[in-house]
């Protein structure tokens, strides 16, 4: 499959990647999420399962249609719509051998959570199998080759000892392999993150952040200065949204700037990166340097 003419990479990896590489792929779900890991030693990890209503396009499908029957780790960054709308047809259709979530947040309080809009078909059958199997945990196997994930959430409770909204008991993901690390952070909110900038292990993994996902799809609520000045290192941003339709999305001014910003084949500079604009992201890196190619595009990635 030839590569998008929107191809981009950075200043110091001018020819293709070679040896083992981790791959990261950011699916265009419109306002949802969806991002697909292949570590290092060919292990495929899935952040979150959202799909893109328009184009019909699914992970599960996806998977299926590259012949991946089974999923290392399914990680569930946030208990909204947007982000499992695809999850009842991909646990029929993979097998998924562990699911990694904020676990301190049992089923019954998802379900309280969402006891006011109502519950879509996809966290139903989340709250399901968390029931019946899916309780949480380590993984049984956790060897990843050169890519190490860590993971960080707030504690549900009533303010100010815990947090009783879903976006702020949203599941934090670091993904790490050689000098780079991204960051996911599901709809993580100021408040969710002012708690999580008090833990001291938590602002040293943001210290080597080169790739930040925003939260919360770019909303302001999502943004929160403090934060974004304890990763020094960010080169770019990915904003995982649909067209705006809110003032509070419009946040790229902002996260611009914590950005050094990424060199493009057309002689340009991007420090941030959409869904919307670009289509699918992907990101290959190489553990044993400093290189990380982008490829940008709306074409699906063999």
């Amino acid at each position: 499959m030839p590569v998008s003419k929107r191809a981009a990479t950075d200043s110091q990896a001018p020819s293709p990647l070679k040896g083992k590489q981790m791959i990261l792929e950011i699916f265009n779900v419109e306002h949802g999420a969806c991002a697909l890991i292949t570590t290092s030693n060919g292990k495929p990890v899935m952040i979150d399962c959202g799909h893109n209503s328009t184009t019909g396009w699914k992970p599960s499908v996806e998977l299926m249609t590259r012949g991946i029957w089974i999923l290392e780790k399914l990680i569930v960054s946030n208990y909204d719509r947007d982000h499992v709308s695809d999850y009842p047809d991909l646990m029929a259709l993979i097998d998924v051998k562990v699911l990694k979530r904020n676990e301190q947040v049992p089923a019954s309080t998802i379900r309280a959570l969402k006891s006011e809009d109502g519950m879509d078909r996809g966290i139903a059958h989340l709250c399901h199998t968390i029931d019946r199997y899916f309780i949480g945990g380590p993984a049984t196997d956790n060897d990843f080759g050169d890519t190490n994930f860590a993971f960080f959430g707030n504690t549900p409770g009533t303010p100010p000892f815990g947090f009783n909204d879903s976006n702020n008991l949203s599941l934090v993901t670091f993904v790490t392999c050689g000098d780079h690390r991204f960051i996911f952070p599901g709809d993580m909110e100021k408040g969710g993150w002012r708690t999580l900038i008090r833990n001291p292990l938590f602002v040293a993994y943001l210290s080597r952040v080169t790739f930040f996902v925003a939260s919360h799809h770019g909303r302001a609520n999502g943004y929160l200065e403090e934060v974004m000045n304890l990763c020094p290192n960010i080169r770019a941003v990915i904003i995982s949204d649909d067209a705006m339709a809110y003032e509070s999305q419009e946040t790229v001014d902002d996260y611009r700037r914590h950005a050094t910003g990424l060199h493009m084949y057309d002689g340009g500079v991007r420090h941030v990166l959409t869904t919307r604009c670009d289509g699918n992201i992907r990101i290959d890196v190489t553990p044993a340097s400093t290189l990380a190619l982008v490829k940008l595009g709306s074409f699906a990635f063999a």
